[in-house]
């Protein structure tokens, strides 16, 4: 190490480059990036005087000739190698013995993820830096500022950078550099290939029941819906993060359309059954009894004549498939003469 006196310890200034953001997987929880890492030190033994050498202030040369910090990504997901491994970033020297070297490539990092709100959400990730091999009472890092550079950044075009922020704290017996990224998702396809669909196939289920049973359209109908939101959902579904930690809002909403979209065929089917029904024999009995209670109870109004009550005690006999709307209607038009 670069010490002049092997007791003390070297601090290394650390700031961030973030060139760009490459790719964000939901299901993997990685996040790649390109950047590099500018890392600051003083080596007593490459200091000179430039009014000896023709005034020359700085030199470049290959950093295999002089002391370099090997940085390790803590939270990579490929191999971990130092940052820039295989390839050759040349260092700065100042006649007064400061060093710089920058270091860089691409950084895919472990970030989990929280896709609830998606395609409104937000992510944030992490990159922990550290000088594997090297305690801090050897060598601590210090942040040389509080965000990341974007000098050199360029955005994209599915993601919004909303912070990048750095700062070292001690881990684990090491200096440890963070660097803290914060993006939120751009929305709007999103919201216009699946958000709006959904929303005009959960407006079509309920209309089914406006169509006239006589017409024999309501089951073709229902089940038109029902197949077309299938096909749907297997088109969209390559495109909704795959996550049960937490589970996205927009996939809950999608299954509940299909379900209700299929409790409607089923009604609709039912329904259309008994509607052309001859007599009330092929009624089994809890529809009979759901009939007798929902006119009975229909706006909560206790109704007070005997002679109704036999009336409706006699639905069993009296009632047909075919006029059934026109006896919910008459206990409809009583119940508003009713006093109350």
């Amino acid at each position: 190490m670069p010490l002049a006196d092997h007791s003390q310890q070297l601090n290394v200034g650390v700031d961030f480059y973030l060139n760009s953001f490459i790719s964000f997987s939901e299901v993997d929880e990685t996040i790649s990036i390109m950047g590099c890492v500018l890392l600051n030190w003083t080596d007593p033994a490459l200091q000179w005087d430039f009014l000896s050498f023709d005034n020359l202030y700085v030199i470049v040369i290959d950093p295999s000739d002089i002391w370099t910090p090997q940085m390790f990504l803590a939270n990579v997901v490929d191999d971990m190698e130092p940052i820039g491994h295989g390839v050759t970033f040349y260092s700065t020297l100042v006649y007064t013995g400061e060093v710089y070297y920058s270091p860089g490539g691409i950084m895919k990092a472990k970030c989990p993820t929280n896709v609830a709100k998606f395609p409104f959400d937000t992510q944030e990730c992490n990159l922990f830096f550290f000088n594997w091999g090297i305690v801090k009472s050897k060598l601590t890092l210090s942040a040389l500022s509080n965000q990341a550079k974007l000098d050199w950044y360029t955005p994209n075009s599915d993601w919004t950078l909303l912070e990048y922020s750095t700062f070292v704290e001690p881990y684990n017996d090491y200096s440890r550099f963070n660097v803290n990224i914060k993006i939120k998702r751009q929305p709007l396809y999103y919201a216009v290939m699946m958000i709006l669909p959904t929303l005009l196939f959960a407006l079509l289920n309920p209309l089914v029941f406006v169509i006239p049973v006589e017409s024999g359209e309501r089951v073709s109908l229902a089940m038109t819906i029902l197949l077309s939101y299938a096909i749907f959902l297997t088109l969209v579904s390559a495109a909704i993060p795959t996550s049960s930690n937490p589970m996205c809002v927009l996939l809950a909403v999608m299954i509940t359309i299909i379900s209700l979209s299929g409790l409607i065929v089923a009604s609709v089917i039912v329904i259309s059954k008994y509607h052309f029904a001859e007599t009330t024999v092929e009624f089994n009995s809890p529809l009979k009894r759901l009939a007798k209670w929902r006119l009975k109870k229909k706006r909560n109004v206790v109704l007070p004549m005997d002679g109704h009550k036999k009336q409706i005690d006699g639905i069993d006999v009296k009632i047909t498939g075919s006029n059934t709307g026109a006896i919910h209607r008459a206990g409809i038009a009583y119940h508003s003469r009713a006093p109350v």
